[in-house]
């Protein structure tokens, strides 16, 4: 993604962060491309740190998500959509918040909201 997107994703961060940070409550936030580079718990956006060189596989991160100590109730993926999907619905609800108004569609299980990044 480019810089414009990666000031959408952040923005986005910023807005779940305002919405569930509520008391010092953190949200986990794993950076990832092919891998995943960097999990953190955060209260602020400034505390996220992005990794990554491309080859984006959103798998990846689903999984290590998933297989966290605290097993999160909501994934939220946010990407330009270029990447593969795990083969079937996983056991939480998983969001992706497509980046661009041309990222291709997910599969039909995952829920979507289009992000448009400010140019």
């Amino acid at each position: 993604m480019g810089e414009d997107d990666l000031a959408a994703a952040l923005a986005e961060i910023s807005g779940v962060l305002r919405e569930v940070g509520i008391g010092g409550n953190r949200v986990a936030v794993l950076a990832c491309d092919a891998d995943v580079h960097a999990v953190a718990r955060v209260t602020a956006v400034d505390q996220v740190e992005l990794a990554g060189d491309g080859g984006t596989d959103m798998t990846v991160g689903i999984r290590a998500a998933l297989a966290a100590p605290e097993r999160p109730q909501i994934v939220v993926v946010l990407t330009d959509g270029y990447t593969p999907w795990p083969p079937e619905p996983v056991s939480c609800r998983l969001i992706a918040a497509l980046i661009g108004p041309e990222a291709p569609v997910p599969p039909s299980w995952v829920e979507t909201v289009r992000i448009t990044p400010a140019s």
